[in-house]
């Protein structure tokens, strides 16, 4: 008996453990923390390069090589950028490119070219205006800085040395020269000469392995267009395995990079990647990189993961064997439709890929497990919003990364679906990413479409939820009573709206009203000020349910 009461007890001890990392590590803690280390390292970069689209240039392809000395600390890079020069006078070409690199040389169609390379800028100065596609050569060397959440880490664990990549927002400039902004995508062939024992993975699908010595290159491509915050580089002493994924038309692998002593957790933790792909496709359309590959691999950073393309990259401290973590899996996976293949056009509508991948973790639940499961993830993303956050959803500033703009993006998606209906809104969701599929959209792009196919004019919803509104509305409820007669009870609903972020919210409420008698009497209200409302019923009340089905962002009183 002591032996079965010890095997309890320990049980117990692990379970609350491992339950103790996971509400420590909840994305929402993480999302917090990001949020205030970002503020801190990057506000004056990110103040002066919110947004480079005047630029007049069309990044076409980066072909990067990169030469990895873990010893030093330092990278021999050659960047090959082909380009096209919107402005037929453009006489300069300017990239973001950190300035603490080496530079061997820069070529302009193959011709040594004039160039400046200051503040985190490199200028190249073109003497043949004539040309419209260009090809920019810059050869270069260093140790890159490693900044924001982790935009070029060079790391050891257990004697083991590891690379991750974490360009988010704008710290690919760390590493290679680019026009670092989600609005230009590219094409890319990244290959990675590392020690012979390092497996090293970036976007796309492996094109070559090529052996040298003691040396490795792995040599990775892809045809499908990517912002340079999702371009990628993970290297490690990694184990490799492998699962399919099969739709209707087609078939894909899915790879998986861990350490070795993660295996046998992972292979529990990563098992149902298929099944989240079919559910997502689904709702969605079909995985939209399926010609490539998806991917996760193991990294270093504990914050979190990262919806680098086709390939997550996945803290090392969520893999438990336990499967405590499937929603980080869900939203990264969901963040190839919502963010990599349609890719916002500035961070000022970051809500657009956070919210979207946050609201599908929700719709996975409900698709798989029905709608309570819905209802109450829905409900864990209201109770993580910050109501005192000072921010509206589109253009948060520095504040890209608070839980806000995952679950209050999550649910202007959730409230959207309710104004203009279910059959509505998923057909729209599947035609809205059609139309934009390995493009940009900003939230006017978003707001048009939905204005379209719902035959509404949207503006006093995107108004209160996404462009003025802060915060969640706040509802004082009072009830009164009236006996009428024997078998009559008039009742009185007073609702006020108390909240300090939007003065009049305008909504949809749904009210459930039991009596004494047993008889519910369920009604649907839309609310565009201070009001009260009247309802007749056989007894006296019992029960005034408002929101049985938690479809408003509001708190009630």
């Amino acid at each position: 008996m002591n032996k079965i009461i010890k095997i309890l007890l320990t049980t117990i001890i692990l379970i609350a453990f491992f339950l103790t990392l996971f509400f420590l590590f909840t994305s929402d803690t993480k999302r917090n923390f990001i949020s205030r280390n970002f503020s801190e390292i990057v506000k004056y970069t990110f103040e002066n390069t919110f947004d480079k689209a005047n630029r007049k240039i069309d990044i076409l392809e980066y072909e990067l090589k990169l030469n990895v000395s873990y010893q030093a600390k330092r990278i021999k890079e050659n960047a090959k950028i082909k380009l096209v020069a919107v402005n037929k006078g453009l006489s300069e070409i300017e990239l973001d490119f950190y300035d603490n690199f080496k530079i061997n040389f820069i070529k302009l169609n193959d011709a040594v070219a004039n160039y400046e390379y200051d503040n985190n800028k490199i200028t190249i100065f073109r003497n043949d205006l004539s040309v419209d596609t260009l090809v920019v050569e810059i050869d270069f060397e260093g140790e890159p800085q490693n900044l924001g959440m982790g935009s070029f880490a060079i790391e050891q664990k257990n004697g083991k040395h590891f690379i991750s990549t974490l360009n988010e927002p704008i710290f690919a400039s760390t590493w290679f020269p680019c026009n670092d902004t989600p609005t230009d995508k590219a094409t890319t062939k990244i290959s990675i000469t590392n020690d012979s024992n390092i497996v090293s993975l970036s976007n796309g699908k492996l094109s070559n392995v090529i052996t040298t010595g003691e040396r490795r290159t792995y040599v990775w491509e892809s045809q499908y267009p990517i912002a340079t915050y999702l371009i990628s580089i993970y290297s490690g002493e990694y184990k490799h395995f492998r699962e399919m994924y099969y739709s209707e038309n087609d078939s894909m692998n899915i790879d998986y990079y861990v350490m070795e002593e993660n295996i046998k957790s992972a292979k529990i933790d990563f098992a149902n990647n298929p099944k989240y792909l079919k559910v997502l496709s689904k709702m969605f359309g079909e995985y939209p990189f399926i010609k490539e590959k998806y991917g996760v691999a193991e990294i270093l950073w504990q914050l979190g993961a990262m919806e680098s393309q086709t390939i997550t990259g996945f803290g090392g401290v969520f893999i438990s064997g336990m499967n405590f973590n499937e929603s980080i899996l869900i939203h990264e996976l969901a963040h190839n439709w919502w963010g990599n293949s349609v890719t916002i056009k500035s961070w000022k509508d970051i809500w657009l890929s956070e919210g979207f991948a946050t609201y599908a973790e929700a719709l996975y639940y409900e698709k798989t497990t029905g709608v309570k499961s819905l209802i109450s993830t829905m409900h864990s993303f209201k109770q993580n919003i910050n109501i005192s956050d000072n921010h509206t959803l589109y253009n948060p500033g520095m504040d890209l990364f608070t839980s806000n703009i995952y679950n209050k993006g999550a649910w202007v998606l959730h409230m959207l679906r309710k104004e203009i209906g279910d059959s509505l809104f998923f057909s729209g969701l599947k035609s809205y990413y059609n139309k934009y599929k390995y493009g940009n959209v900003d939230t006017e792009d978003f707001q048009n479409y939905f204005e379209t196919i719902s035959n509404k004019n949207l503006d006093n919803f995107f108004s209160q939820w996404v462009y003025d509104g802060k915060g969640i509305i706040e509802l004082e409820i009072k009830t009164n009573e009236k006996l009428l007669s024997q078998d009559s009870v008039l009742l009185e609903i007073k609702i006020e709206q108390t909240q300090s972020g939007y003065n009049n919210y305008h909504f949809p409420l749904d009210i459930e009203l039991d009596d004494s008698s047993g008889n519910i009497y369920k009604y649907s209200v839309y609310i565009k000020s201070d009001t009260t409302l009247h309802y007749i019923l056989k007894d006296r009340i019992k029960n005034a349910i408002l929101d049985k089905e938690n479809w408003l962002l509001a708190n009630f009183e």
